[in-house]
């Protein structure tokens, strides 16, 4: 029995010995096999590390198989000649307006197109590329578009100068006190900043995508409306000065300017340039050369007497509660006016401003008649209320002048000729007296003024004046009768 038994057990352990052995040896196959596989498949990935996986396209370019190199040449070939070939339409109205992306110039990133191709995938594991490069991704890749943001620009601006219909301010004019007002004109335009932002929006390189904009047009009112013209329904400063009607350059010269100011309207807030309204004084504008001042010397020069026209002016409008921005006295005394109520003007070097401070728009009126020049500011009387103004000196020093002697050796020694008369030189305030209802309710310092004196220039003659020589009487001898003849009767 226990002979039988051992038997037994032996023959098990050869048995399940053969087994193992059996099995040992599969285990190796199928690990070879395995290994075989694996190498195969690692291999195989290797082999796609510089391509792109099966399926990837860029807008409908496929790039399968590609290299980094391949790809940017197809990408340049293919998509680049579908993105330059599409058109965008922008639609205003019954208007189309449409442009090539080649007129934008615009150019696709295909080196970057291609290097994210060549990417995708490659972060995975390598059963995972393999299962992409047998099967396929079907993914697409984005590419950038650049474009010439200065062709849109202009393509932009082609369209709104084309669909603009400009608005048209109203008008006024005032003539011996008669208004008239012709009425604005409402404008159309197109949202420019909406055109720009739709344009941006739609500009794809995707070749199957069709770009259109549409915009509505708007309208627009002009800056100057007749409400608000109106609203001017009186004068609220004005004033009158005269002048010598000769007919020479200056006048000339003082007819130009006051025309020029004729007319001028200020919306609330605008600034008034005195010499930028009278244009610059110059022969090609019309100006003639009359007397001015030129530091302590008047001498001729184009333009002379506009300084006449801005003294009147600064009159009429410090009256209607306008303050100068800019205003300048005379070096000098003038003729025309008292210290301290003057302004003058030098053509790119001085220059007499003020800015409409009231809320509704003022209206200059100036005109010559006979021997007065005057200057009318028509505004809101309401604004002004039952205030009125009045700009009135204080002369603080006088200054005499001096009387200079030139040796002068063309006039005879003896006699003087008078070539320049003197004036006195002043230091003056001016003050804007404020009256309500006739009252005076305040006084203002608005300037305090120095007007250097002028001195008088008297010629003085150096010539000699030789004594006239005593006249010679002829001899008289006596008549001689040869002949004894009479003489004819």
């Amino acid at each position: 029995m226990s002979n039988s038994n051992s038997n037994k057990t032996k023959d098990f352990f050869t048995k399940h010995k053969k087994v193992i052995v059996i099995s040992g040896v599969a285990v190796l196959a199928v690990a070879a096999t395995v290994g075989g596989v694996i190498a195969n498949i690692n291999n195989k990935v290797k082999s796609w590390e510089d391509k792109v996986y099966p399926g990837v396209h860029a807008y409908g370019v496929d790039l399968s198989g590609k290299t980094k190199a391949e790809a940017v040449t197809v990408l340049n070939d293919q998509l680049a000649t579908l993105v330059n070939d599409k058109t965008i339409t922008v639609t205003v109205g019954d208007k189309n307006f449409e442009i090539k992306y080649s007129d934008l110039g615009s150019t696709i990133n295909a080196d970057k197109t291609a290097e994210e191709a060549l990417a995708y995938g490659k972060d995975e594991g390598m059963f995972k590329k393999n299962s992409y490069i047998k099967d396929g991704i079907d993914t697409e890749v984005n590419t950038e578009l650049a474009y010439d943001e200065a062709k849109l620009k202009e393509f932009e601006d082609k369209i709104n100068t084309e669909v603009d219909v400009p608005a048209v301010d109203a008008s006024i004019s005032i003539n011996y006190g008669e208004k008239h007002i012709t009425p604005e004109v409402i404008g159309k335009k197109i949202d420019a900043e909406e055109l720009h932002t739709k344009l941006v929006a739609c500009i794809d390189p995707d070749p199957n995508k069709v770009e259109t904009v549409s915009l509505e047009l708007q309208d627009y009112s002009p800056k100057i409306t007749a409400e608000a013209l109106n609203k001017i329904d009186g004068i609220i400063g004005s004033f009158s000065g005269s002048y010598t009607n000769d007919g020479t350059g200056r006048v000339t010269n003082m007819r130009l300017a006051t025309g020029y100011i004729n007319g001028t309207l200020l919306m609330p807030g605008d600034e008034f340039s005195y010499n930028k309204t009278i244009k610059d004084t110059t022969p090609e504008n019309g100006y003639e050369k009359a007397n001015t001042y030129v530091g302590s010397e008047v001498v001729p020069n184009y333009g002379g007497g506009v300084c006449q026209i801005s003294t009147y002016l600064y009159r009429a409008v410090i009256t209607s509660n306008i303050r100068s921005t800019i205003r300048y006295n005379h070096s000098m005394m003038v003729g025309y006016s008292e210290p301290s109520l003057d302004a003058t003007v030098f053509e790119g070097d001085i220059d007499y401003r003020f800015v409409n401070t009231y809320d509704s728009p003022v209206y200059i009126e100036g005109y010559m008649s006979g021997s007065s020049i005057t200057f009318n500011v028509y505004g809101n009387t309401s604004e002004k209320g039952n205030k009125t103004y009045e700009l009135v000196n204080n002369v603080l020093e006088k200054y005499d002048y001096t009387t200079e002697y030139v040796d002068d050796p063309t006039l005879e020694e003896g006699k003087t000729r008078t070539k320049l008369n003197g004036a006195a030189g002043y230091k003056s305030e001016g003050y804007l007296i404020t009256y309500e209802n006739g009252v005076e309710v305040n006084r203002e310092l608005i300037s305090t003024d120095i007007y250097q004196p002028m001195n008088a220039i008297v010629l003085r003659g150096t010539k000699k004046v030789e004594a006239p020589k005593p006249e010679e009487k002829p001899e008289e001898k006596p008549t001689e009768n040869a002949g004894g003849e009479t003489p004819a009767q």
